[in-house]
């Protein structure tokens, strides 16, 4: 009995360790994702240093450990990398690139040390700061009508622009002309990044078991973005959900949802949702480029050569030709990865995320690889991989043993965007 307490005190330290890691790293995640290192000029987010930082500090007290196998893969990765730098017919190549991949993808190759479950804690978690972040979102969008926007919206025109990450469009109007703007949640980089997670948060308060006063106050902060990226994963997640475990409550609230929706659609701009359901037809449409673009890029570029379709044009090149096509593109990570690392490349690449990432517990695997891989070309964002390792990544080891003792089964493995549900 004597060695029991001692071994029971150990495993609460290491649950509390894990848990307080994985929670200040998605805290900096969010509230941080704006800030710039200092004396960069904004070109390097100070996630960039806090991400690797904490993971190291993390590894030395034993709170973390590398995967192994993740590492493989994650080195060979970089040395097609590197072999691609040095075989690539592009002059916009960036050696750079790859050393930003480098730092911000490291972290991926660790996971806790301990095999303690705190999967819930997290999850719980997750869904507090997502409500959080949906009340200061709905105060924002509220308050530039009682305020102002320079109030409303004061981080984004009074921060000064060495310390804010360059390159995103925080102030994005309604509509053209529009003096009313989407909301950005205060601290996220632009309303697509504050509707993303926002809908990974309501996927945590479902499967831990839905609450009607969080859902309410999640959607409310879903709808103040006016964004669409977040919706289109949870378009795609809640179907299953709702055949999987058909809850009653969860059916009236959706309708009456969609009542107010209809009732006050002119009130609340809804048209700003519904009228961009046409995009997908426009190649001049943000809808268009951001799933189907990249289609025709790596078609005319990358696959008509052999070179760059098993080496691809090299780090930090996807971009280089966006404008000079006849139609608006994008780059999402896994066309990024494609573009740039080709066939070779990205075959190492997506074994190393299958390693790192599925597994890892299951209920938030299917929200948060699908924002990752195609609602925006993340593979170097480090604020969006801290959200992976936090709530995926470094719980390899935490899955239920139930979960654990499946991964074997042949009709489970490989099924990562699979939503597997649980009830609070």
């Amino acid at each position: 009995m004597l060695e029991v307490a001692p071994a029971g005190a150990a495993a609460r330290l290491a649950v509390r360790s894990g848990f307080a890691v994985c929670a200040l790293t998605l805290v900096s995640a969010v509230f941080l994702q704006k800030i710039a290192l200092p004396g960069t000029g904004g070109l390097y987010p100070l996630n960039l240093f806090v991400f690797p930082a904490v993971t190291i500090a993390a590894f030395l007290a034993g709170v973390l450990e590398i995967n192994t196998i993740a590492l493989v893969w994650y080195a060979l990765f970089v040395s097609l990398g590197a072999l691609s730098t040095a075989l690539s017919p592009s002059p916009h190549v960036s050696a750079l690139s790859l050393g930003f991949f480098v730092v911000a993808q490291f972290p991926l190759v660790f996971r806790n040390a301990s095999s303690e479950n705190f999967q819930r804690r997290m999850m719980s978690f997750l869904s507090t700061v997502g409500c959080v972040c949906a009340l200061i979102g709905v105060l924002q969008f509220v308050g530039q009508f009682v305020v102002g926007p320079d109030v409303a919206f004061f981080l984004d025109k009074h921060l000064p622009e060495n310390v804010t990450v360059a390159g995103y469009n925080s102030l994005i109007p309604l509509y053209w002309s529009s003096p009313v703007y989407k909301s950005n949640g205060v601290f996220f980089l632009e309303p697509s990044f504050f509707c993303q997670f926002l809908a990974v948060a309501l996927v945590a308060e479902l499967v831990l078991g839905s609450t009607a006063l969080r859902l309410v106050i999640l959607t409310a902060g879903l709808l103040c973005s006016y964004s669409g990226t977040g919706l289109t994963m949870l378009a795609l997640f809640l179907p299953f959900y709702f055949l999987r475990h058909g809850h009653s409550r969860l059916f009236v609230f959706a309708a009456l949802l969609g009542l107010v929706l209809i009732m006050f659609g002119d009130a609340l701009s809804l048209d700003a949702f519904t009228r961009r359901i046409s995009e997908f037809s426009d190649v001049q449409s943000s809808g268009w480029a951001r799933f189907l673009s990249m289609f025709r890029v790596l078609q005319e570029v990358v696959f008509a050569n052999d070179l760059t379709f098993f080496l691809g044009r090299g780090p930090g090149t996807v971009q280089e030709q966006f404008r000079l096509l006849s139609f608006y593109a994008f780059d999402p990570t896994w066309g990024k990865v494609i573009y740039e690392y080709g066939l070779l490349g990205a075959l190492a690449y997506f074994r190393f995320f299958y390693v790192a990432f599925c597994r890892g517990p299951r209920g938030l695997r299917f929200a948060l690889g699908y924002t990752y891989l195609f609602l925006g070309g993340y593979l170097l964002n480090p604020s969006i991989l801290m959200q992976l390792a936090a709530l995926v990544v470094w719980l390899g080891k935490t899955a239920p043993a139930t979960d654990r003792a499946r991964e074997g089964a042949p009709e489970e493995t490989g099924h990562m965007f699979m939503p597997a549900l649980g009830t609070r």
